[in-house]
This record gives C-alpha cells, structure tokens and sequence, in this order.
C-alpha cells in the first residue's frame, strides 16, 4: 500500500503577537490518502489557510509532524522546500489576476510553469498546448489575461498550476470570486485534470458547491479537525473529538440548546444530552440600522460609458447614478464587468466612450492626477487583494489610511471600526499573521476609516463564511445610512439581500436593469 500523500500530526503553528502567541493550529491531525479529492472548510480565522501553507512548505509548523509528497518538511531547508513547490505541488491561488503574468498570453503563461520546471521553451509551449486542449481552452490560447472573464482566467490558471503533472494539488478558495455557473465550471475543469493526473487534491474552500468533486469533506474549527463525511453519503458525518474529551459545537446550535459557553455532554440512548446549562446567557441580535435614504444626492453618474480591452467590449453605453445614502450592489456572471464598472467609476481605468462624473467632476475631462485628486478629496477604495501593510498591526493599517489623506487621528472610530466588524481581539496582531477572511474585514474597515464620501468595494466577502458576510453587510449599511455613498461589486446573495438598489450587469449591453428596494 503506497504511503499517504498528505500526513500532518498534531500539527500546531503559532503566531507572536504583543499578548503573547497566537494558535493558527491547535493539534490538527490529517491524512489524505493518494489520489484522494479533499475539500476542507471552516469558519474564517479556522486554520484553514494556515494548513495550506504548511502543506505548500510557506510555513514551517511549531510543533507536529508533516509529510507531503513523501517529503519530511519539519527541518527541510529552503532548496528541499523549493523543489518541492516547483515539481511535485500544483498551487491555485483565488485570484487568477495574481497567478498569471498580465503581459503574457495564454498559452504563454500556461507554459511558463514547465520552465521554471526547467523544460525548454519550444517543448512547454508545445505541453501547453496540449494541456488548454484537452481542458477545452484551446481558444483562448492567444489571449491576454486582460481580455478573459474571471471564470475563464481561473480556469487558465488551473491549467497553469496543472501543466507540470504536480502530485498534490492545493487549492486555496479558487472560486471566491466567481458566480455558481462560473464555479462550476472552474470545478469541473478542476477534476478533470486532477483525474487525468492520478494527483491528489485539498481544495479549502467556503463554497458548498465544491463538494461535487470532493471524495471526503472536513471541517477545522479553532485550528483542529472538528467533522468529516463523504458527501455522497451524509448520514456518514462524525464529529472528532479530541484526545481530552471536548468537541466545539457550532454557535448556533449551542444557544438554541440555551447553553454557555461550556456545557457537560453526556451520551444517551436517543442522543447526546447537553448539561449544565441553566445559567446560560442567550444571545441578542443588534438592531438594524435605519434603512439608507433613497433620495439623497447624486454623486456619481455614469453616462453611456463605454470599456473596451484589446478590443473586446466590457461595458457598452451602460448608464448609473449613484446617491449619497445608499448602498448599491453591481451584480452579474463572472465577465459582466462589475470590476471593470467600479474601476470607471472611480478613475482607476479610462472610458472608451461616454462621460463619468464623480462629486461634481467629469473624470473622463481629467489626466491622472486631476483623477487622483479627486479620489483623495471623498472616495475610499477597497480593491481586490487590498492594499494592507502586511508588518503593520490590524488598528496602525486603519489609522494609516487616516493619516495618508492628512486626517487627524481618531482612536475613538477606529475601536468602533473594529467591534463593528469582529476585529476588536486582531486589533493588536500583524496583518501578516490574518486569515484571508480576517484580511477581508480589516480591509473594509479601512475603507471606511476615512469617513468616505464614496466607499467602493470589489468583492468584499469573496472569502468570508455567511456569518462574517453578514457582519460585512452590516457594516456596509450602517455607512450608508451615515450619509456614505456605497458601491459594491458582488454576487453574495447576503450583500444583494442588503442592497438599497441592486444593478444587474447580466443583460444586453447598455442599461443594466436597476432594482430600487
């Protein structure tokens, strides 16, 4: 019996953090049998990206035992751990934007994969050819990342990270950015090519569609394995228990059996039964905010705003106002243009046609810098991938975003920036040592640092579980009904649900529909 192609014991990684250190995890245990498609989720700040950079040798563990490959990473050295990311893992990143080289093609960047493998250039092209054939995307083999859908760009960056036959494939949220139709797509392409490769994957994901191409799915709370089934089985689930006896049951289970934040469970013939529980505290939910004013002052209006990249139009005479008070949702498929909307209607990309007007300028009048000025006096950004100081802590990057438009600064709003986002406990800890989700939050929350006339935000629960989306969207509303003009791009139906108007760009060209609640 061939050995197993991930072995992790008693796994922990810490993180120092002026309070002392920090568990990303806390005892993890896992075996992943060769061949095998795993899918490994869990709440934000779980460990789940943690274990994944073990996996791929970008973090050495504190303490446990990991094998991957057959290679013993505790006290590998560096050449040990590079030629094992270079031959023998494939690693998929979320964003596709990232992963391929903007200035190469397609086929291109497909090959470049196999020489850094050290293959030679006629030869990988010609691997790389055959690998977008036989994933089906042999026709975009001449195309610039630019010009691609994100569904397309993520399914190219599959390929790239498969191109080289890697035995272990590790997938961190690859379709965080993507619509279900999109995702599946991208899942599909996924399990081909780790079927046709014999490789094996861990796929860490929020996405309960991944599980179509899963053998076995488990969960990590609190850095440690807490259940796992097979999902075409699910009456197979188990709970892990660890070797003291205790098990982290779900919050919302566990307030409405009204226990506190420790119960004795005692197993029974019709179940397990949950004691000492009567001095339990429930939960109450905040009031909502007031609902955003629908009338408020128009401050940016798009006018039959044209985009077009090598020549591919993006958006074709679309036209969109946005008011002071209101959160506004751009929905629509991977590839309708919501990004390339947001980035129109701030400055960041010039228009091919019609005129952009933001707080009383015309940006299509403007060179950079008269376009940048005005971003400076009201708009706030939140791109994907975010613009955090990674050796900063959670509270500096909030008062930095003050300090870089000349504000003085206000420790009073940026506490209540981080309660309202579930950041107070981070507020102390390097950006560096936050899970993707966390990293999420802390960029909202410096968005709206600086008390925006305009908060733009692309995406900004991409990676975050249905519980932090809702903080997110909570958050977003209160802003609006502070008089901020929102603007998000994003196909979260919690976000969506939270919209004041929701612009649906998955139409015919031109006006998108606008649906004002």
């Amino acid at each position: 019996m061939s050995a197993p192609a991930v072995e992790a014991h008693d796994l922990f990684c810490l993180y120092s953090s002026p309070h002392g250190a920090v568990a990303a995890l806390r005892g993890l245990s896992l075996v992943v049998p060769r061949g095998e498609r795993l899918v490994v989720n869990g709440p934000n700040g779980s460990g789940k990206s943690t274990l994944l950079s073990v996996l791929a040798a970008e973090v050495a563990p504190s303490a446990g035992r990991v094998r991957v490959a057959g290679i013993d990473l505790v006290g590998a050295d560096e050449a040990t751990r590079t030629a094992l990311r270079r031959h023998r893992l494939g690693l998929i990143d979320q964003s596709a934007r990232r992963a391929l080289r903007p200035e190469l093609d397609v086929l291109d960047n497909v090959a470049l994969q196999l020489r850094v493998a050290g293959m030679g250039r006629v030869r990988a092209r010609d691997r790389a050819r055959e690998m977008l054939d036989r994933l089906d995307l042999g026709g975009l083999a001449v195309r610039r990342p630019a010009t691609l859908s994100g569904g397309e760009a993520q399914r190219v960056a599959v390929a790239a990270a498969l191109a080289h036959g890697p035995e272990v494939v590790l997938a961190d949220e690859p379709t965080g950015e993507l619509d279900p139709s999109a995702a599946d797509q991208v899942y599909d392409v996924l399990a081909r090519a780790v079927a046709e490769l014999g490789a094996t994957l861990v796929l860490v994901t929020h996405d309960p569609r991944a599980t179509r191409v899963a053998d076995r799915v488990v969960r990590i709370r609190d850095g440690r394995l807490s259940e796992q089934w097979d999902p075409a089985d699910p009456s197979s689930e188990t709970l892990v228990v660890d070797d003291r006896g205790w098990v982290r049951l779900p919050d919302a289970l566990r307030h409405g059996a009204g226990a506190a934040s420790g119960a004795r469970a005692v197993a029974t013939p019709r179940g397990v039964l949950l004691t000492g529980t009567g001095d339990a505290v429930r939960p109450t939910r905040a009031n909502e905010p007031a609902a955003p004013s629908r009338d408020g002052e128009v401050v940016a209006t798009l006018d039959a705003v044209a985009v077009a990249y090598d020549g591919v139009r993006v958006l074709d005479g679309l036209d969109l106002k946005v008011r002071s008070g209101s959160l506004t949702v751009v929905s629509g498929r991977s590839g309708s243009g919501k990004s390339t909307l947001l980035r129109a209607l701030t400055g960041l990309a010039p228009v091919d046609g019609g005129s952009v007007t933001l707080l009383g300028r015309r940006l299509d009048e403007l060179d950079r810098d008269g376009r940048a000025a005005v971003r400076r006096s009201g708009v706030a950004v939140a791109a994907q991938g975010g613009s955090l100081v990674e050796t900063m802590h959670v509270r500096d990057n909030l008062s930095l975003a003050r300090t870089a438009r000349g504000l003085p600064d206000d420790d009073d709003l940026v506490t209540s920036l981080c309660d309202l986002l579930g950041l107070t406990a981070l507020g102390s800890r390097p950006v560096s040592a936050l899970s993707g989700g966390e990293r999420q939050r802390v960029a909202v929350a410096r968005c709206l640092a600086v008390r925006p006339r305009v908060a733009v935000l692309d995406e900004p629960t991409s990676q975050l579980d249905e519980g932090n989306a809702e903080i997110v969207a909570q958050a977003l509303r209160e802003a609006a009904r502070d008089g901020c003009a929102v603007v998000v791009a994003s196909h979260d139906p919690v976000l969506v649900d939270a919209a004041d108007t929701v612009v649906d760009l998955g139409r015919a060209p031109g006006t998108p529909r606008a649906d004002r609640r």
